[in-house]
């Protein structure tokens, strides 16, 4: 079986700097070093999958800039078929600026550029690609209705169905029932239904995301590990131990590694063990797609913890 994913998404150039705590209002504070890292939760997740093992087709949108030109020729370098890359002349490519605490965590602010210049015209110049994906991929960094267009057009050709829902927003109730998998974290969970992220009941949840029409849901819950659940089922996963340097791009190492499980045909247990793995090796490493792991890498994590 040739795990095939489609990835619809945004392509960001990462403006990060470290620092020993996070600014308050109207503070500056001195930083520590700078770097640009490629960037986008929709680059960073058909980045992640490509390592893992799934052959990956990208669409997206960037700016008839150097970012956007630099983008494309990383992703092209990682093996992402990029012919669905598009170029926007309107819009500039775009940006995340991202603050790193001395703990490894971050504070971030996206100017979405191109992303947000992604049409649903331009998802349908790319309809062979929907027929070819196994599996296909969304988050929320691009418009609604291209996102809804894509789902669409991805269930129409059986395509496995993958939500990030990420960052957080309404969303029209005709998507639930398209999403196979949906995948939020905490804070998103509970922001989608009315909640707050302090008292979240993770498997209720997940539950309301079912009572809507999605399938399956992967909540993720940080140092806590995840929760799976759909109509038949629940089981956890608890989170593996490891030295935090930098948790940007975690999200997507796992959200990209559930992708390449479902693209293989895996058992949903090896799909949730194979994905902490990925996010917690990469939260040892300092950037967004840098930091993302090998397949052998993540194997060899499984296998020494007698998990694979």
């Amino acid at each position: 079986m040739t795990p095939r994913v489609l990835v619809v998404g945004s392509i960001n150039m990462d403006l990060v700097i470290r620092a020993p705590r996070f600014p308050l209002p109207g503070e500056t504070i001195i930083g520590e070093e700078f770097g640009t890292f490629p960037g986008g939760k929709g680059a960073n997740q058909a980045v992640a999958a490509r390592r893992l093992g799934a052959e990956v087709r990208m669409i997206g949108k960037v700016g008839e800039d150097q970012f956007g030109v630099t983008l494309r020729q990383i992703l092209k370098g990682e093996g992402v078929e990029t012919d669905g890359v598009f170029i926007s002349s309107d819009y500039s490519t775009g940006v995340a600026l991202i603050v790193v605490d001395k703990n490894g965590q971050n504070s971030i602010v996206v100017s979405s550029g191109a992303n947000m210049d992604l049409k649903p015209e331009d998802l349908k110049r790319r309809e062979e690609d929907f027929s070819w994906g196994r599996v296909a991929l969304f988050q929320l960094e691009s418009p609604v209705e291209s996102v809804l267009e894509g789902i669409r057009m991805a269930k129409e050709r059986g395509a496995y169905v993958i939500l990030n829902p990420a960052p957080a927003r309404p969303l029209p109730q005709e998507i639930w029932r398209k999403v196979d998998l949906l995948v939020p974290n905490e804070t998103e969970a509970a922001l989608l239904v009315n909640d707050s992220p302090d008292s979240l009941d993770p498997l209720k949840a997940a539950r309301e995301f079912i009572d809507k029409g999605v399938k399956e849901v992967i909540v993720s819950l940080g140092e806590n590990g995840c929760l799976y659940a759909s109509s038949q089922r629940t089981m956890s996963h608890p989170a593996f131990k490891v030295q935090a340097v930098d948790s940007t791009a975690a999200g997507d190492a796992f959200v990209g590694a559930l992708s390449v499980g479902m693209a293989f045909g895996w058992e949903m247990e090896k799909i949730v063990a194979f994905a902490s793995a990925s996010g917690a090796l990469t939260v040892t490493r300092k950037g967004a797609q840098s930091s993302l792991p090998m397949r052998e890498e993540v194997e060899e994590f499984l296998r020494v913890r007698g998990e694979f």
